[in-house]
């Protein structure tokens, strides 16, 4: 009987029709988000008095604005028309992604604090000083480290490099793992390397951990959701820990 391609048992639903092409869209992206991040001194001057929370706002969009293209470009390019990310763009979702999500997001900062314990805070005195400014501020990075990175940048490493990289080698359990390490590498690589702050060892296991947590459950379910969840509730954590 003649298998038919990406029927292998346990492959991810979510599939290219050509891996290869969304795996080049996904460089390109990855390429521009880093040159972004390179010029980032560059552009922030040009921002000079410009509020502290627009120039926030410009740096949220201009270093997610490439991984975002890059997702709706490989699915539009790659041609995906199985469940999951389709050339539309949607998404399966399943509820027990929520919960895998949740409980990952738990466990993966509890290892975090037992590792590299959280500490400073964000805002504090300022934001009792009750400054507007300061305030939108505030809310401008919150919303952006908990909602929007964590959404794009697992749509870009997990639904996209990982899923491409797992198809093109042919689904199974050593191309996963294979998947896996090359995302994560690149993950911390584009957290540590270049993101234009001095790197830390914090930076480096959590990014570690998120990483290979994320990309566990996506190589286990075929899904993105629940990395999804699993990255927003680890960010939104660290948040917690940073206001109290």
């Amino acid at each position: 009987m003649t298998e038919v391609p990406g029927s292998r048992p346990g492959l991810p639903s979510f599939r290219f029709d050509r891996p290869w092409s969304a795996l080049g869209v996904a460089g390109a992206g990855l390429i521009a988000t880093v040159i972004v991040i390179a010029l980032s001194s560059s552009w922030r001057s040009a921002l000079t008095g410009w509020p502290a929370w627009a120039v926030s706002l410009v740096d949220i969009v201009l270093i997610n604005a490439p991984m975002a293209l890059a997702v709706f470009g490989a699915a539009r390019i790659g041609a995906s028309r199985s469940e999951g990310l389709s050339a539309r763009g949607r998404i399966e979702t399943r509820g027990i992604d929520v919960l895998l999500g949740l409980s990952l997001a738990v466990m993966m900062r509890g290892l975090v604090e037992l590792i590299v314990p959280t500490t400073g805070s964000l805002g504090g005195a300022t934001l009792d000083a009750g400054a507007l400014e300061t305030v939108v501020g505030v809310a401008v990075l919150v919303v952006g480290y908990v909602a929007v990175s964590p959404i794009v940048e697992e749509l870009f490493f997990r639904g996209l490099i990982q899923r491409a990289t797992t198809q093109i080698g042919g689904g199974a359990w050593l191309s996963r793992i294979a998947a896996i390490a090359v995302t994560t590498a690149l993950f911390v690589l584009l957290h540590v390397g270049t993101i234009g702050v001095t790197p830390t060892w914090a930076i480096f296991v959590a990014g570690v951990i998120v990483g290979l947590g994320c990309g566990a459950l996506v190589a286990a379910t075929g899904r993105v959701t629940g990395a999804v969840v699993a990255h927003v509730g680890f960010n939104g954590s660290g948040v917690i820990l940073l206001l109290v």
